[in-house]
């Protein structure tokens, strides 16, 4: 087997996705104009472009390389007009294969969107949710690049495959002109092809064992350590026995230690399972006041401990929402735990707003506050932050994921030393 066969992809960074990056704005408004691209500044993106009317673009463009084509396009409830759509995009995407294509439009029902996808959409974006423009742009230009990085190496793989056959060809035609039998010729290509098969094998073992490792990490991670934290209980509530203060002290320590240890092992197999799209939702409609309080009971008398002043904020016209209610609520504990943890006095409030059918979960803290640097690093698993030395990071990954998973986020803004506000924001209804 080649040595690059074993190699790491290379994938391109945020920061090549997003350097000179060049647009192609279809569009027949010059109001729309004007409104992209202001989203595209308020995102501090660097950027320059062009636009063409949609009849004018469906004809070859010269030689200026494009980032991106952004097609604005008026949805119509008329059929000739989606079926007009639907050509223009296929032509877009048989003129410029190399060229990221992102629509943007008015909602055009579940159908007629997972049509454009599998038309060849690399971006799909609502005009009212235009100001989520720069995100949806560069996480197309992140994974177009990404795309064709992985065909690049593929096809380095196959050269060097191709290379390798011929390599081979040549060194069983000079073989056979040395060998004297049939037979001897037929023994060296068994064992090459028992080479090949053992090589396969050995590739297709590890495969495996990677997928059977995550599939028992589960199993061979938690029980022990749940053996642990339940042992560690019972010393510590002295269920067979009193203890003195030292030996107390030791279980306190074992059963902190285990606790902290369980949860980061929970967030690290959530995680993985995200990441290899096995987490599914289980959506069902929810009261919102009641996942908030059940959310806070949990985590209320670590905030007593301390003294801190623990309080929901809940609009009046919120009452429902569409979500999974075990994974809404890890968030909002996991939101809810880091702003306890990192709060000494004051107060923390978990507030609910409702805006263009969006809920605003705002945990907001009057702790120590994250500085610009490590503002950056929060969403990182085990981020190296000073004022947050305690924390692994993988909380709010996985919070952040979950969120996403939803159809959501969660932003935070915070200033060293007057606390932090967590926002997690979530579609009112699925």
């Amino acid at each position: 087997m080649s040595e690059s066969s074993g190699s790491t992809l290379q994938l391109p960074s945020k920061t090549t996705a997003l350097s000179n990056v060049n647009l192609l704005i279809v569009t027949d408004s010059t109001n729309n104009i004007q409104l992209i691209t202001n989203s595209l500044h308020a995102a501090d993106m660097k950027f320059t472009y062009d636009f063409r009317s949609i009849d004018l673009s469906l004809e070859r463009l010269s030689q200026k390389q494009y980032s991106a084509i952004l097609y604005d396009y008026f949805s119509d409830t008329n059929s000739k007009d989606i079926h007009s759509l639907r050509e223009k995009i296929q032509w877009l995407c048989h003129l410029y294969p190399c060229i990221p294509l992102i629509l943007i439009t008015d909602p055009l029902g579940d159908k007629q969107a997972v049509d454009m996808i599998q038309l060849g959409v690399d971006g799909y974006i609502l005009r009212r949710n235009i100001s989520q423009l720069p995100d949806i742009l560069e996480k197309t230009l992140f994974n177009f690049l990404s795309k064709q990085a992985i065909v690049t190496q593929q096809e380095d793989l196959i050269r060097q495959q191709h290379q390798k056959i011929e390599q081979l060809e040549r060194e069983k035609q000079s073989w056979l002109k040395q060998t004297k039998t049939k037979q001897e010729y037929i023994s060296h290509q068994n064992k090459r092809i028992e080479q090949l098969e053992q090589e396969k094998q050995s590739w297709l073992s590890n495969e495996k064992a990677k997928q059977e490792h995550i599939s028992h990490l589960n199993h061979e991670l938690r029980s022990p350590i749940s053996s642990i934290v339940g042992f560690a209980r019972m010393l510590k509530e002295q269920y067979y026995g009193s203890l003195n203060e030292k030996q107390l002290q030791y279980a306190a320590g074992i059963l902190s230690s285990a606790e902290h240890l369980l949860a980061l092992v929970k967030n690290y197999l959530d995680i993985v399972k995200i990441d290899a799209q096995k987490q599914k939702l289980e959506l069902e409609k929810l009261s919102v006041g009641e996942i908030c309080q059940a959310a806070m009971f949990i985590v209320k008398e670590k905030a007593q401990q301390k003294g801190l002043n623990f309080s929901l904020d809940l609009d009046k016209n919120i009452d429902f929402c569409t979500a999974d209610s075990l994974r809404l609520k890890q968030v909002l504990i996991n939101l809810l735990s880091n702003a306890i943890k990192f709060t000494d006095r004051g107060s923390i409030t978990l507030q609910v707003r409702l805006k263009d059918q969006f809920l605003y979960f705002a945990v907001i803290d009057t702790g120590t506050g994250i500085s610009a640097k490590n503002m950056t690093k929060l969403f990182k698993p085990f981020p190296q932050i000073t004022s947050h030395h305690e924390s692994t990071g993988l909380g709010l990954t996985l919070s952040r994921k979950l969120a996403q998973l939803h159809g959501g986020d969660i932003i935070v803004t915070s200033e060293l030393g007057k606390g932090s506000c967590f926002t997690l924001s979530i579609p009112q209804y699925q």
